[in-house]
């Protein structure tokens, strides 16, 4: 039987020792409420929702340090790794400062942890140089380092007007092929998804996986899934906050689908998938002109493409899903991304050559 996830909780204590009083003031700070106010979370990543998901997908532990989650997940025959999901700029600060790494260390002495995978959503051009504290760069992301952002507090005619021209007309041709938009079941979602990476030949999670995060994010709305799919179905649009108030659908004639994530001030397009049929009604440019509607109703300033190719390179794997992304304009970012602090460096060189053959 499956050993039960399990939290933990480190807390870095008042030492009576001959530390100088800034370093005494800088732990005091760490430690009070306007730290913990100051300290939003500022990722969908970072949430106790996030946190459990991730404890029923194959993560075993979990600790909050500074507030903080660190997860933990076994490495057969070596040991385990820890790791941060995109953490804030406030929480990218916290990481570098020693009386964090302090306890990350204590954590992983007792869990014979071979490194701590750091990663950040800050932007990589700031202020924090995550060398000066003792990491390296990860030689894998663990979530995309490269997005495209689009501005969703400008109107909609100047949404459009941003985009490329081969993005109008799409979302004109799948409006004139009278596509329709309407909330979807991880069924749905997950018929198009496993098509997809089955004809593109890569790796691909099972459904549970998906229905655990659906289930997970859905208690504070904070996850929806969408489809676009012909007209000759029946539709309606429901409200984005309420996502089982409006008729789902049932037929197999969905053409393009996405799970879409609401969290603060952003919309994230987290997972999607498509048909290979009717591929000339153009069905995903509406799809996601309906979520940048939806979503500019609903508040959200920015919709987050999450995940292009770092370059126009047409050999990189991402190459065609960023050509099809850029149609909509938007802002490239570059995240400051996933960074190691190597404890066991053999056995970190062991885990990394185990990674590339795995991949």
């Amino acid at each position: 039987m499956a050993a039960t996830p399990k939290r933990g909780r480190y807390y870095a204590k008042e030492e009576v020792d001959n530390e100088q009083t800034a370093a005494q003031k800088l732990r005091r700070f760490f430690l009070s409420a306007k730290f913990a106010r100051l300290n939003l979370m500022a990722t969908i990543f970072q949430t106790k929702e996030w946190e459990d998901f991730k404890l029923k997908t194959g993560w075993q532990k979990s600790w909050r340090v500074f507030d903080v989650l660190v997860l933990e997940k076994k490495i057969p025959l070596l040991g385990s790794m820890l790791y941060s999901p995109m953490m804030s700029r406030d929480q990218t600060k916290m990481a570098m400062q020693k009386i964090f790494l302090d306890q990350i260390i204590k954590i992983a002495v007792d869990e014979k942890a071979i490194f701590y995978r750091m990663e950040s959503a800050d932007e990589s051009e700031g202020d924090i140089d995550p060398i000066k504290s003792g990491y390296i760069k990860a030689f894998e992301e663990m979530q995309p380092e490269h997005t495209l952002l689009i501005d969703l507090t400008k109107s909609e005619d100047d949404i459009l007007t941003q985009m490329k021209q081969k993005g109008r007309y799409n979302i004109k041709v799948a409006e004139k092929n009278e596509v329709k938009i309407e909330n979807g079941s991880i069924e749905d979602f997950y018929k198009l998804y496993e098509a997809m990476a089955k004809r593109q030949k890569i790796t691909h999670r099972n459904i549970a996986y998906f229905q655990t995060l659906v289930d997970n994010l859905s208690a504070k709305e904070y996850v929806q899934v969408f489809v676009a799919k012909n007209s000759n179905q029946s539709s309606v649009i429901s409200d984005p906050k309420k996502p089982d108030n409006g008729k789902r659908t049932t037929d197999n004639d969905v053409l393009a689908s996405a799970i879409i994530v609401f969290y603060k001030e952003t919309c994230t397009y987290l997972f999607g998938g498509s048909s290979d049929e009717q591929r000339e009604k153009m069905a995903p440019y509406k799809l996601h002109w309906k979520i940048m509607q939806l979503a500019k109703e609903r508040g959200c300033k920015y919709y987050d493409m999450f995940g292009i190719a770092p370059t126009d390179n047409e050999k990189h794997p991402w190459a065609g899903v960023t050509r099809f992304k850029k149609q909509f304009g938007g802002t490239e970012f570059t995240a400051i991304g996933s960074w190691d602090m190597i404890f066991s460096p053999i056995k970190y060189k062991l885990f990394k050559l185990a990674e590339k053959i795995r991949r």
